[in-house]
């Protein structure tokens, strides 16, 4: 190992040789630290030894009443049994402490790799070791580190959307998450599925037949109301029918009632409310010309849905792509 001569990083605090000098006590006391983990591991191997054989529970009820006896966590003698059974003593390394070990206990190479600290460190710190065995380092320092604690830490669904819901309350994260064009499309997706979702959620409640609906459930007036002039019984009971079975239906057709139904719905909510007074004429215009190429694509729709034929012709293809009309 390559040794460097230790410098005080607080100049105005310790001088060079006072924290040379702690830092050598702080050193003796890691290592003793370390000997102890060690041969409290030993001591468990010695007890139990590790082999295909004595491996499970037997082996934890022993370590368990054990670890109680001498005032010890149980999962702290564990990983103190399982560091010594991958570090024999002559592969262990003086002056290295044992949480190095620990972090490199699982490399295949790890009998070469804790004898070759990293570039320009003439020792190994726990969080190079960490990040040398592909795990989160205990203090992340670069982006990336930092991203992947993230990342881990917010695993779990309802703890990465309250995470995120904490975030985007806060105006400068939340504009410069929305100014990246890629995390709006997601954004836009997301709620434009729910809303598909929630509306063929409400074209199924709609409807969906009674319990116990039949052709005899149209009511004891059904012969006045055919003589007053309502609709014929077979059109009654189809009207009653389910439009379709929710439970068998493609995804595809689910999202086509999902997406004509929030359009629906949508409109609904907002014309009542409009200032159409307010409305410039421009304004009017690039409203009614994207009505227009909403009209095409529901007759393009109409067309395949009828003939099987899902072709584009030229004159539909313009209308789709045009923009709004120029003032």
């Amino acid at each position: 190992m390559v040794r460097t001569k230790l410098v005080s990083p607080f100049p105005k605090q310790f001088s060079d040789r006072q924290w040379a000098r702690y830092v050598k006590q702080g050193r003796e006391l890691v290592e003793e630290e370390s000997s102890l983990q060690f041969r409290l591991g030993d001591l468990s191997l010695k007890m139990v030894e590790h082999s295909p054989s004595t491996v499970g529970r037997g082996v934890f009820l022993v370590l368990d009443r054990y670890a109680d006896t001498i005032g010890i966590n149980v999962h702290t003698l564990v990983r103190y049994r399982h560091v010594a059974h991958a570090w024999p003593p002559d592969k262990r390394v003086p002056g290295t402490s044992w949480s190095v070990h620990q972090a490199l206990s699982a490399l295949p190479d790890r009998f070469e790799v804790i004898l070759n600290p990293p570039e320009g460190k003439d020792r190994w710190t726990e969080d190079a070791a960490l990040s040398r065995a592909g795990r989160l380092p205990t203090r992340p320092l670069t982006k990336d580190e930092k991203l992947d604690r993230v990342r881990t830490l917010m695993r779990e669904d309802e703890s990465a959307s309250e995470a995120v819901e904490s975030l985007i309350q806060r105006p400068d994260v939340a504009h410069r998450v929305m100014s990246n064009p890629s995390n709006q499309r997601i954004l836009y997706r997301a709620h434009h599925e729910q809303r598909q979702e929630a509306a063929a959620a409400r074209f199924a409640a709609a409807h969906e037949p009674n319990p116990g609906d039949s052709e005899d459930d149209l009511g004891p007036d059904y012969e006045d109301d055919e003589e007053a002039g309502a609709a014929p019984r077979e059109e009654q009971v189809r009207r009653r029918e389910t439009a379709v079975d929710y439970q068998r239906a493609s995804s595809e057709v689910l999202e086509l009632i999902g997406s004509g139904t929030t359009f629906l719905v949508d409109l609904q909510r907002m014309i009542p409310g409009l200032h159409v007074s307010e409305f410039t004429e421009r304004e009017v215009r690039a409203v009614l010309d994207n009505h227009r190429r909403i009209r095409a694509a529901l007759d393009w729709c109409d067309s395949a849905l009828s003939t099987g034929d899902k072709s584009m012709d030229d004159e539909l293809a313009r209308i789709l792509s045009e923009g709004d009309d120029e003032p």
